[in-house]
């Protein structure tokens, strides 16, 4: 048996954004689930339960193979859990699924070639065939800073760029909540950093609730309102942390000795964990 997840206390530095609305977010409450084989089920999710507000970011750090992807792909509809229950703003993963309002980027952008930047980042109502959404469109591109790239190729862009395209292609349906699967992983340390602050102020545009994986404690603590601290498989909560600095203040917070307490807080609960 798992034991219950800490409520880890970190240095207050800041109050919560009030602009922020805190309901109709993400809840998962006691989700278990086990991938089926001919020995029978292999356990991978263990009674897990958390809140992320409306609007806001919850990141999920945990060791390799813990089962972080695969909470992911429950919270996706891609998996139904064999227990628990899983909301976004009232709305069940599946039914969310079918209508559309979930956006996933992944560490590979999977752009295709062959198609220019805005028309990649259309491609969710080319799939769904729905209307093209220009005006949004528009606004996407404008706000990852990818207006004047728009009728170039993936070939043309920089690695940054192309997560960027990526990151606006997820958005284009206006999803009720984004998950993103390590998708900064690749990328060197300076463009990675860039893009985590990117990434704030474009979810603080949109007001999109976001699930993100990550094996970095620092970009975890960065960019997370919920830091979810997860066990080895199968994964458990092992403590959650709230970070109630503005989004404002990440950039400047990064060198203050209460981002490092926060660090410290997770890594050892990390190291307890394995």
């Amino acid at each position: 048996m798992n034991p219950a997840p800490a409520q880890l206390a970190a240095p207050a530095t800041g109050a919560a954004d009030p602009s922020a609305p805190t309901d109709g977010g993400l809840r998962i409450q006691a989700v278990s689930y086990g991938y089926r084989g001919r020995r029978g089920a292999l356990p991978a999710v263990d009674r897990v339960s958390f809140d992320v507000p409306r609007g806001g970011m919850g990141v999920l750090v945990g060791p390799s193979g813990c089962g972080k992807s695969t909470l992911l792909r429950l919270v996706a509809g891609l998996l139904e859990p064999d227990t628990g229950s899983i909301d976004v703003g009232g709305v069940t993963p599946a039914r969310l699924r079918a209508q559309r309002r979930a956006g996933f980027a992944f560490q590979d952008p999977g752009l295709l070639s062959w198609r220019t930047v805005r028309r990649n980042i259309e491609l969710p109502f080319d799939l769904a065939g729905l209307p093209k959404d220009r005006a949004w469109t528009d606004h996407l591109l404008e706000i990852t800073g990818l207006t004047e790239w728009a009728d170039r190729r993936p070939r043309e862009l920089s690695g940054g760029m192309r997560q960027r395209v990526a990151l606006a292609r997820a958005l284009a349906t206006r999803p009720e909540v984004l998950l993103l699967d390590e998708p900064f992983g690749a990328l060197d340390e300076i463009t990675r950093s860039d893009l985590n602050l990117e990434l704030l102020r474009i979810l603080s545009d949109t007001g999109t609730t976001c699930l993100l994986v990550t094996h970095s404690v620092d970009e975890a603590v960065l960019l997370a309102d919920v830091v979810v601290v997860l066990g080895r498989r199968p994964c458990a909560v092992r403590a959650v942390l709230d970070v109630p600095q503005p989004r404002s203040q990440r950039r400047a917070a990064r060198d203050t000795p209460e981002f490092s307490a926060r660090c410290r807080a997770v890594r050892e609960e990390l190291e307890a964990g394995r």
